[in-house]
């Protein structure tokens, strides 16, 4: 089995080294694809929960993560080999998180609540980086 780790980013780091994840914040939320990374391929599963109801009531975008709302992304290694979990956990910007071969460092977690199960252009931004720690 895999551990999961995490670990603050310092501002100095150089982020060249990492892609940005194909997640369109328009298409809303839970949201899932494919993604080919080295040799392997990999099915990315971001949503997002918020167990605070008042979270929805202002019509303000969620600032990810907040008390009671926050993203969480799943990354199954689909290939080779059976599907097997490498990473589940919550995602924090600036926070690196590492998971077998793979790396994801969110940068901006910002969600219409309008995006929670629908579709459409309300200003919500996910960018997340993902990068191999070795190679596979």
């Amino acid at each position: 089995m895999t551990t999961a780790s995490s670990a603050a980013v310092d501002p100095a780091v150089d982020l060249s080294r990492y892609l940005l994840l194909p997640a369109d914040a328009d298409e809303g939320f839970p949201q899932a694809f494919r993604l080919a990374l080295g040799t392997n391929v990999y099915t990315v599963v971001l949503t997002v929960t918020v167990v605070d109801e008042e979270h929805l009531s202002g019509g303000r975008p969620l600032v990810l993560p907040e008390a009671g709302a926050f993203m969480v992304a799943t990354v199954t290694r689909e290939t080779p080999g059976p599907a097997r979990v490498v990473l589940r956990r919550k995602l924090v910007p600036g926070v690196e998180l590492t998971g077998g071969e793979l790396a994801l460092l969110p940068v901006s977690l910002v969600v219409d609540p309008r995006n929670l199960g629908a579709a459409g252009p309300y200003g919500s931004e996910v960018r997340v980086g993902v990068a191999l720690r070795w190679a596979s």
